[in-house]
């Protein structure tokens, strides 16, 4: 940027997002049995304790049949799905965590891929079934799935999915944990799902620990330019609660203060934010938004953009794939930035 402002950019390299799959990898052989050795050291597995308690679960074969409630009511499973059709693409993350992948899937808009680079090595032909916001239902029924996964936000597509399969519905907004959940009792691998819970909650309660040593009572905000407006997201979002719950993170007063998942200010109102951090969501979609910002008067005027304590990151990876491989990167990003280490 011009009069020596910088913005710093984390990009998720194709070397590192081969660590944090592995990482993964090793966490579901930890749990069956079976031994990986390209999972990064610095990365914490799971206790002994977790092991010994998830063992107890039933597995593969044995985990069927299983009865799923979801928001439309139950259904059961008289065996794994093997033909699975996602419509949200924090499924795809899910998955792909445990070590299984869908059939076909949405995209996310707003980018420049199919699926971004941290997880397009771990998949293979995988159908693309439109986007999130509009499912392909032509390719849905040109699929044969057995199983489709949906969310309360593609409503108005339930009565045509589900009369293509077996749909189940999860909430939009529930928290990746619970949805992970779901996923290990709908592919039989709930001990891995609990595996990689805890493996990332012990790895955040450790960033936690260390970005409250240096930060004090510094605030972070997120942010996202459109061309609406600037979106500021709060503890409600579910990326937010990556920032504010499972990193500790402190919120500026006025963001606490919304009872919303986000809300949009105008340019002139970005002084009343008052953070002291702030991270810029970036994407294709929105790229021209973002550098319209950055042109101009009030933003070259904020604390953190002269101090260099702005951080712009890649909106797609932290706000569309929520499930433990990209929440994972996003503390790691969010630690590296805040600690100063990038």
């Amino acid at each position: 940027m011009k009069r020596g402002i910088e913005v710093k950019k984390f990009h998720t390299s194709a070397p590192f997002a081969v660590l944090i799959l592995c990482f993964v990898l090793l966490l579901t052989a930890c749990s069956t049995g079976s031994n990986n050795d390209n999972a990064p050291s610095s990365t914490p597995s799971p206790s002994p304790s977790a092991d010994a308690q998830t063992a107890k679960e039933p597995e593969g074969e044995n985990s069927f049949p299983v009865t799923i409630k979801h928001l439309k009511g139950e259904y059961t499973l008289e065996k794994k799905p093997e033909i699975i059709a996602v419509l949200d693409t924090k499924f795809v993350d899910q998955l792909v965590a445990l070590n299984e992948q869908p059939a076909g899937s949405v995209t996310a808009a707003g980018s420049d891929t199919d699926f971004p680079e941290y997880l397009s090595d771990r998949l293979g032909d995988v159908k693309v079934l439109g986007t999130r916001d509009e499912p392909n239902l032509e390719a849905i029924l040109a699929l044969k799935p057995d199983l489709i996964l949906m969310t309360d936000f593609q409503e108005k597509f339930y009565d045509n999915v589900s009369k293509i399969a077996p749909t189940i519905v999860l909430d939009f907004d529930e928290d990746w944990r619970v949805t992970l959940e779901t996923m290990g009792k709908i592919m039989g691998k709930q001990a891995e799902a609990k595996a990689v819970q805890q493996a990332y909650d012990e790895k955040a309660s450790k960033l936690k620990a260390q970005i409250a040593a240096k930060l004090g009572n510094e605030t972070v905000a997120l942010i996202r330019p459109r061309t609406e407006g600037i979106r500021v997201h709060t503890p409600l979002h579910r990326t937010g609660a990556i920032l504010y719950t499972d990193l500790g993170l402190n919120v500026p007063e006025s963001v606490a203060a919304v009872n919303d998942t986000a809300y949009e200010i105008s340019l002139e109102a970005m002084n009343e934010i008052g953070a002291d951090h702030y991270f810029l969501l970036s994407d294709a979609l929105f790229a021209q938004s973002v550098a319209d910002l950055k042109n101009t008067k009030v933003w070259k005027s904020l604390d953190p953009v002269k101090n260099n304590r702005v951080y712009e990151v890649d909106s797609t990876l932290w706000i569309a794939y929520y499930g433990p491989i990209a929440n994972s990167l996003i503390i790691d990003q969010a630690a590296k930035a805040l600690l100063g280490q990038q």
